[in-house]
């Protein structure tokens, strides 16, 4: 069953699990685009991994190690000859968690070169901390370099990434387009909760062009495989909390939903 509104359902950024969605619709981009990129093109999902300092203080569970020690003996001795050495000091170190994060990325085979980066945005890029620094400074890597760029915004909340210094007014969601051989130039498109999603053109090469990319489509094909229609609180006030004139319309298309 397909989402009751036209364009990107606001019930899954105000449930708060946006992971599920994010992955979903990346891979559903990744079959979308290799359906239709020239030949000798390939997309990706690619997964960049870092690492930051836990925030929670409860205890830490210890993953495996890449490196240990086993105890070869018998009853739990230690082998002969083994000597503890005491350290004149103890210090705690931070506790660090892994995190992870996927994009897509177009690839030219032949010559094993990224032409183009994909990202749709999480709320962690759009919240202050340190895994929006870093995306930012990813983000800044990519318009600096020689690939190509597009950014989908689809989350109301938040705060957006820098749009330049002539940055236009957003209504709800975003879609930007840099091609590497227009920089500093970008196609940029915006649209709110009551309009659809437009086709997105992924940049290729100057020579080859765009490759459309349907953007409904792949946020359908999320939305239908996380089973959303039975499992998003469509009963519950939206968070964030939308414009009075469009809360009256999400009321509406609510309750012209076909009933189960």
């Amino acid at each position: 069953m397909p989402s009751p509104f036209p364009g990107m359902d606001p019930y899954i950024e105000s449930t708060g699990e946006w992971g599920d969605f994010h992955g979903s619709t990346l891979s559903a981009i990744r079959a979308e685009l290799n359906a239709r990129l020239p030949k000798g093109y390939v997309a990706s999902t690619e997964l960049y991994v870092w690492t930051r300092e836990a925030e929670s203080r409860g205890r830490a569970r210890a993953g495996e190690p890449d490196v240990y020690v086993r105890e070869e003996g018998v009853g739990g001795r230690a082998a002969k000859g083994a000597a503890a050495v005491a350290a004149p000091a103890t210090i705690v170190l931070p506790r660090l968690e892994r995190r992870k994060r996927r994009y897509i990325k177009v690839e030219d085979v032949r010559a094993k070169r990224v032409v183009t980066v994909l990202e749709l945005l999480s709320p962690s890029n759009k919240k202050s901390g340190n895994d929006r620094s870093l995306y930012l400074e990813r983000r800044s890597g990519y318009l600096a370099s020689p690939v190509s760029f597009v950014e989908i915004d689809l989350l109301r909340g938040g705060r957006r990434p820098p749009l330049g210094k002539r940055q236009p007014d957003v209504s709800d969601y975003y879609v930007m387009v840099s091609r590497s051989w227009d920089f500093p130039i970008a196609d940029f498109w915006t649209f709110g909760i009551r309009d659809p999603l437009p086709e997105v053109p992924v940049p290729v090469t100057r020579e080859l062009g765009d490759t459309p990319l349907n953007l409904r489509r792949c946020v359908d094909r999320a939305y239908d495989e996380g089973r959303y229609a039975d499992g998003l609180p469509y009963g519950e006030p939206l968070k964030p909390r939308p414009r009075d004139e469009d809360a009256a319309w999400v009321r509406d298309v609510l309750a012209a939903r076909p009933s189960e």
